[in-house]
This record gives structure tokens, sequence and C-alpha cells, in this order.
């Protein structure tokens, strides 16, 4: 069996999907001949043995890793705890000012000394963990994913002093990342690091494909692939036999709102009106939120909704998933924002596992909306007329048949992660021949 290295800071975060991209990859890439050696650094509060339990048969190598911000605001840290120490008014006037001055000094160093990320002294111990692996294995390829950006450096100089066949995987882009702000003189040098970095590289994989047709024009001359990340059935194993209960229409939506950035008022204001025409009873539904509620309940009760909306908190992801599970309709969120249409929220694939109908609320086009079209898993919509169309039609057949059935296409499957590990086994192939 061919062997792999995964150079990748996410890996045992155990609800992110950066790490559930590399774990699902890992798990399923040795049944398509290729044996992941992973290489990920050591963080407190993080425990490999979750992964070695899940990936028994995964080598998962965690080096030692020092954060920019332990190394060059310490003392900003060490004065914040020994100000908090008291309560008076005074030491309040100097927390705050503390606080304020430790923010400005996070900026100052993300544009000056986090080039081109705060993660990049884990460069030296990863390049020690590698070569080490290299020096006891016959490696194959390399795999390296970002953000950050240190891990495709690792990977780059890696492929240069040992001629390994590499993949740069780009879950979100590098530049061309429509939430990444930096000033002139940072762009300047993060675009011509950019090019640098990937003049060796074999292949360029992303996670959308609008963000693959972003990419393509920045690098014209580099094979590009899109491919997306998927959902892996036997995360909902046991939930099988979990139901809706039936009383009411149960709408769940779990995460976060992003301080308002994610915005249900189209479907509140659906509702709204649906009721006041007659067309349905909004005591016949429940609205649930799980994670972080912000002004939630302002917002329903300027529509008159604050009787059925449920805030919960954050709970387990577990339970989350059972939540789901027990619903009539998952609602999905996102940005109503341009910058949003080269996205595809990772909770998508985790409606389709749950096989349950969706109504999505964003940015009006883009690839979210593609994938849900295309699945037929349920409706996407920016505005309130085809949310009350949407909403009416799940709210009838609940009415008449008690339960809504799932509407999902077989081209669900094409999004499971061991069809994702597929095309990054083919392409393996490929470049190691």
């Amino acid at each position: 069996m061919k062997k792999v290295l995964f150079i990748t800071f996410y890996f045992n975060q155990k609800n992110e999907i950066a790490s559930k991209r590399l774990r699902n990859l890992g798990r399923y890439l040795p049944k398509y001949g290729w044996m992941p050696i992973i290489i990920t650094p050591k963080i407190n509060g993080l425990d490999a043995g979750i992964n070695k339990t899940e990936l028994p048969d995964i080598e998962i190598i965690e080096t030692d890793y020092v954060d920019m911000l332990d190394k060059y605001t310490g003392f900003l840290k060490s004065n914040k705890k020994t100000n908090s120490s008291t309560n008076d008014n005074n030491n309040l006037t100097v927390n705050t000012h503390t606080n304020k001055l430790t923010q400005k000094m996070i900026h100052i160093a993300g544009e000056i000394f986090a080039y081109p990320d705060g993660m990049k002294y884990w460069y030296k111990p990863a390049m020690e963990a590698s070569k080490k692996v290299i020096s006891e294995n016959e490696i194959d390829g390399i795999i390296s994913s970002s953000w950050p950006v240190t891990c495709h450096q690792i990977a780059k100089d890696l492929h240069q002093q040992y001629n390994i066949p590499w993949i740069a995987d780009l879950r979100d882009l590098w530049n061309e990342n429509p939430y990444v702000n930096h000033n002139f003189i940072r762009r300047h040098f993060e675009m011509k690091l950019e090019r640098e970095m990937f003049q060796d590289t074999d292949i360029l994989t992303v996670t959308s494909p609008l963000s693959k047709n972003i990419l393509q024009s920045l690098h014209p001359e580099k094979e590009i692939y899109s491919i997306e990340n998927g959902y892996d059935m036997e995360e909902f194993k046991g939930l099988e036999n979990i139901k809706p209960k039936g009383d009411r229409l149960n709408i769940t939506y779990a995460g976060k709102l992003y301080e308002g950035k994610r915005d249900p008022q189209i479907l509140f204001k659906s509702i709204e009106e649906l009721d006041n025409e007659g067309k349905i009873d909004k005591n016949r539904i429940a609205i649930n939120f799980y994670g972080d509620s912000g002004n939630i309940l302002d917002i329903a009760k300027s529509y008159n909704l604050e009787d059925i909306i449920n805030i919960h908190g954050f709970i387990d992801h577990d339970k989350v998933l059972e939540k789901e599970k027990e619903s009539d309709i998952l609602l999905l969120i996102s940005w109503n924002n341009p910058k949003e249409a080269i996205f595809i929220p990772g909770k998508v694939f985790e409606y389709m596992g749950l096989q349950k109908p969706v109504i999505s609320i964003g940015y009006k086009e883009g690839c979210l909306k593609h994938i849900i079209n295309q699945t037929n898993m349920g409706y996407h919509t920016d505005n309130v007329k085809e949310c009350k169309e949407a909403f009416l039609k799940y709210y009838n057949e609940f009415i008449k048949n008690g339960k809504i059935e799932y509407p999902g296409n077989e081209k669900i499957k094409e999004y499971t992660t061991e069809n994702m590990t597929r095309k990054f086994a083919k392409i393996l192939n490929r470049i190691s021949n």
C-alpha cells in the first residue's frame, strides 16, 4: 500500500469542518490503496486519542506547537491576569484599557508579524517530524491543507527536497478569499508568496466550483480540481429510528448566527404573513434554535412569533444530531451577501446525512443554491415571496399527512465523504506513477 503524508493544522478538532474533511479523507484512503500518516500540532485541550480510536490504523504524529500570540503577547496576558486580581473601579478601567491595547496590538501583529499566518512557528517542529517520517517510510505523496498556509510552506519544502508529488488543498481561498482584507503592502507580499508557493505543486484542490474558477484565474497554468466536502453515513448511525413527534411542525436551526449576519427574518416574516392571511396556524409550528441565540427573541417579538420560538443554547454535537433528526424541517441560514456565492456551508452535508427537508436562506445565487437545487433536498431563497411558497408547501404536507417526506434525489450520493476520497485517490494515483 502506498503512503501519503498529510500536513494539516486541523485534524483533532472533533466538530470543526476542516478537521472532518481531513479525518474522513484519512478514514477512507486505505480503501483505495493509500495509507495516510498525519502531521498535526499538539494543541492544549485537544486529544488525538479520539482520532486514534476512530482511526486505529492511521499514524497520527502530534508535534510541538507555539502560538504566535503566546510568543509575542505573553507579557500582556500576564499584565491582564495581574490587573484582574481585584475588582475595584480603578482596576476595571485598567482592564478595559489593556483589552483595547491588546486588541490593537493583535491587529498590528496580524499585519506585520503574522506573515504568512499566526501559525508560522509550527514550521520547524512539523518539518522535523515530516523528515523523520520520510526517512523511515517510502512516502509516495503529500497532501497539505490550508488554513493556515504554513502547511503549504512545509509541503513545498518537502516536495522540493525529496521530489515527492504534492497536492495543495485550499479549503478556503488564500488571497482571493472575500473575507480576508489586508492593507495594500501586506496584500502585495501575500500575492507574491501565493504565486511562488504554488509554482511547484502538482495539483491544487478547492471545495467549490466557483472557488476553482477564481483560483484558476490567479494560477492559469495549474491543474485545479473542485472536490467538495461530504457527509459520512457512519456519523448518523443510531439515529435511524428517531422520528418527529408530529404534534407540531418542528423547524430546527443549530449553529452560530455571527452577530446577525445569519438572519432568520425572511422566514419569520413569511410565517407572520401566512398566519395573517389565514393560510397557516402559527400555533401548529415550533422553531428551535441551538447555539448562540443573539437577539432572536427580540426579532421574533417584532413578528409576533415569540410564543413559537424555543432557545436551547449550546448542546453537544451528538445531541444536536438527535434534535435535528426529530425535526420536520432543517433551517440553513447563510449571509445574504454576494461574498457567500463561492461557499458551500458544511451544514448542508450534515443535512444530507440526516435526510431531512431543508429551507435555506442566503444569497440568491451561488454554489449553495446549485447544490440544493441539484439534489432537490429543499428550497433556497433570498426573499419572502419564495420563502412563503416553500414553507406553505411543507406546512400543507405536514397538516395533511402528519409528516414531510424527504425530497432528496440520487444526486445526493455524489456528496459522500467516500466519493470525496475516491477523487483524491484518483489524483494521487496519477501523479505518483
